[in-house]
């Protein structure tokens, strides 16, 4: 009878981590995937740039050359695409307490425990949330160019929306409805 009991008390705890619809999920990796990217790109000084030209000549034979900021530059953005997944491993899932909406969140936030642990309910993970890092990586192989190419732009105010809801379709399009 205690064997019944252990067993049903280790299927209780593994109950959660099942229930995780993988394409919220995935939305959730791809909502902190651009916002890490954006930190990433605002931690650099706007006055650091990099002077860019592309392979073909002008009327003169001169090879036309422009600076653009570093934050904004192709082999930056390349270079923190190839990085960010890696630092998913100090993210976890957690449901809110309040109305089980799943979230993907840091453990830490500016070197202090993320003050929305007292709000959540952390879901077990068997794989220790490395799935955090592969669906990431899965997702940075997908959007790089849509990334790239929405980061460069200095109208990227709301990159969250552009490239996980209307570049790449990972989450839903939100629609504005007045509710009587």
């Amino acid at each position: 009878m205690s064997s019944l009991k252990y067993l049903l008390m280790t299927f209780a705890l593994f109950v959660p981590s099942l229930a995780v619809d993988t394409s919220e999920l995935k939305c959730q990796v791809c909502s902190s995937l651009v916002e890490l990217i954006q930190q990433n790109v605002s931690s650099v000084s706007p006055t650091r740039v990099v002077q860019v030209s592309n392979f073909r000549l002008d009327d003169n034979g001169n090879q036309p050359k422009q600076m653009v900021p570093l934050s904004r530059s192709q082999v930056y953005l390349s270079e923190v695409m190839d990085s960010v997944c890696k630092k998913m491993a100090d993210y976890v899932r957690a449901t809110f307490k309040e109305n089980g909406t799943l979230i993907v969140m840091p453990l830490m936030v500016d070197g202090k425990m993320n003050p929305l642990m007292s709000e959540v309910d952390v879901v077990q993970d068997s794989d220790l949330n490395k799935s955090l890092e592969y669906y990431c990586d899965d997702i940075v192989d997908d959007i790089e160019d849509d990334v790239i190419k929405i980061m460069k732009s200095e109208t990227s105010k709301n990159a969250v929306y552009a490239i996980c809801s209307e570049a790449v379709q990972l989450c839903p399009i939100k629609q504005n409805r007045l509710e009587l």
